[in-house]
């Protein structure tokens, strides 16, 4: 059983990170230096340095993405579902306006952020070994989980920033601000093939679940890992990503395949409508089964924040004191998107008229509220008191499931490829796709996709790899071949570095 010392002291230790980083609860921007303070402040001599480091790395990758709710603005806003009720700095990331001066889009430029989670990984991978050697309770197998954690996060970063900046400089060992300032940007492929080196290396030490350890890993049980650190199917996820982003459709098939092969060894299942759109399903910490990379924020943990969680951004009345979002989806595109009446996250009876909204919140009203994901605190009905503990996903099982039918389908694969598209449409209880369906395989998978992943942060990267694959938007396809497609480097960026130079397109 848990003791309450363990679950306080991992609290402590993930809250003590994330405070010195400067990531509270207000939307403010995130100023790490390059360096992170784990070299200051850890003397790597015990378990208990080894422990605050590795809580640190996923600390860090949090409040990257979370900060300035960036993974949802990079992922949703540009060109997206959703639309901005009243904010002109969200119009602009909408209508790809990224060089204008709002201090939002200004941030969301900046990739120092990424390079602090770099860094503090790389730091553990380095001085882990001396932590064994110094301390007899640091274990061969907890310095091999903890390495392999260290080099998929790290794997993460570099391909979570290669989708927004293409070519970053590539820094393989820990660094200091002097070292860091005057480095090159490395041509993406060099960056995607080390993170995929890494990530192979990664997958061959993790484990499908912490369980795997003898007795407990740092000093708790499975059920307190569950979710929260990165995993064997983890590795494999990115791995697929990394492969389908190049268009290695081969590759991304070995990479999904094994996933879906070995979900179950992590207890992970499909989830149901109910579960996928509940306060206390698979966004919260109560019902996480079939998440395979994430982030948690548990609010039992003193981690739920009011920022940082895209129902900061989507939420209103009824369901928190907040009269309007700050983005929503118009009916005319729900209606555009969801167009089976039978469809369980939103549909409207043909007859009747009646609809299904378990997607959205007050569709009868003036703007509908996109309510997909609505963890507020710890799953309760009270949003007077707005802070939110969901759980940023970065894939799960169904996700996989589509990435890798998408894959099967790029390579002539049709049947196969039907056969997974299948195992979503009819978990959602839409018509099947069959040898007489007229549509396109390929827009088929992508269109559950946007209607399955709606609000998680995948619209963006869809449209980027569908228009590729697809070449029949002639718009889109010259904003990919002039690298439209990328962000700005941040002014501040580019001034202390001087041999970085500002993608193409938007100098």
């Amino acid at each position: 059983m848990k003791t309450n010392i363990s679950r306080n002291t991992y609290a402590a230790l993930l809250l003590a990170v994330l405070t010195s980083l400067g990531f509270q609860a207000c939307n403010k921007k995130l100023d790490v230096p390059s360096s992170y303070v784990a070299s200051e402040t850890l003397q790597w001599e015990s378990i208990t340095d080894t422990r605050s480091a590795l809580i640190g790395v996923y600390g860090l990758t949090r409040a990257a993405l979370a900060n300035n709710n960036a993974h949802w603005i990079y992922g949703e806003m540009r060109y997206g579902d959703f639309v901005s009720y009243n904010r002109g700095d969200l119009d602009a990331v909408y209508n790809s306006d990224l060089n204008a001066s709002f201090p939002l889009i200004k941030s969301l430029t900046d990739w120092r952020r990424f390079y602090a989670v770099i860094n503090a990984a790389s730091l553990l991978i380095e001085r882990a070994p001396d932590v064994l050697a110094k301390d007899k309770r640091y274990t061969e197998i907890n310095m091999k989980y903890d390495i392999a954690q260290a080099r998929t996060l790290r794997a993460f970063a570099y391909f979570y920033m290669v989708r927004i900046w293409g070519d970053v400089p590539l820094l393989t060992k820990s660094f200091d601000d002097g070292q860091f300032i005057e480095r090159p940007r490395t041509d993406q492929a060099a960056v995607l093939a080390f993170a995929e080196s890494e990530l192979v290396k990664a997958a061959q030490d993790l484990p499908f679940g912490y369980a795997e350890y003898p007795q407990t890993y740092y000093g708790e049980e499975y059920s307190r890992w569950r979710a929260v650190l990165f995993t064997k199917l983890s590795a494999y996820s990115i791995l697929a990503h990394i492969a389908a982003w190049q268009g290695k459709y081969v590759d991304t098939d070995v990479y999904a395949k094994y996933v879906l092969d070995n979900y179950p060894k992590s207890a992970l299942v499909y989830s149901s409508t109910s579960n996928l759109t509940s306060a206390t399903g698979i966004f919260s910490t109560e019902q996480e089964r079939s998440q395979l990379a994430a982030f948690t924020f548990t609010y039992k943990l003193g981690e739920a924040t009011s920022s940082g969680h895209i129902e900061s951004l989507t939420l209103a009345s009824p369901l928190v004191s907040r009269k309007m979002p700050d983005i929503y989806v118009p009916k005319d595109s729900i209606s555009k998107i969801f167009p089976d009446p039978n469809d369980t996250r939103f549909g409207v009876d043909t007859i009747s008229g009646l609809t299904r909204t378990n997607y959205f919140t007050n569709y009868a009203g003036e703007i509908p509220i996109f309510s997909k994901i609505k963890v507020i605190r710890d799953g309760v009905s009270d949003g007077s008191y707005a802070i939110f503990g969901s759980n940023l996903i970065f894939t799960r099982l169904e996700e996989i499931t589509l990435l890798r039918a998408e894959a099967l389908a790029a390579l002539g694969m049709r049947d196969d490829s039907m056969r997974l598209l299948n195992i979503i449409r009819a978990n959602r209880g839409i018509s099947l796709y069959n040898q007489t369906s007229t549509q396109h395989i390929i827009d088929a998978i992508f269109e559950e996709r946007r209607r399955e992943l709606m609000g998680e942060g995948w619209r963006w990267y869809d449209q980027i790899r569908y228009n590729k694959i697809r070449q029949e938007d002639p718009m889109f396809n010259k904003l990919i071949k002039d690298q439209g497609i990328l962000w700005p480097i941040s002014s501040e960026v580019l001034k202390k570095n001087s041999l970085l130079v500002q993608n193409t397109y938007w100098k």
